[in-house]
């Protein structure tokens, strides 16, 4: 897979909660608070569905990105 590709692959909430990727964080419901509300700006997130059915979808990119500014502390900036 090369590397345009692997930026553009999307992930939903459910499958970075499951895979670990941001592995401080312990609850689905806790993802979903960060990736809806908290944190959107960063995360961009695709939203398909609506009301009750709405599902969240986030670029490896942008996940990558969450993950470093957390790492170094960047975050309330």
């Amino acid at each position: 897979m090369n590397m345009i590709t692997r930026e553009k692959e999307l992930f939903s909430v459910h499958e970075i909660w499951k895979m670990k990727k941001i592995y401080w964080i312990q609850t689905y419901k806790t993802l979903l608070k960060y990736v809806s509300k908290d944190y959107k700006e960063i995360f961009n997130p695709i939203v398909k569905g609506t009301k009750s059915g709405k599902r969240y979808f986030v670029s490896l990119e942008n996940l990558n990105k969450f993950i470093k500014k957390f790492e170094n502390n960047e975050l309330s900036e």
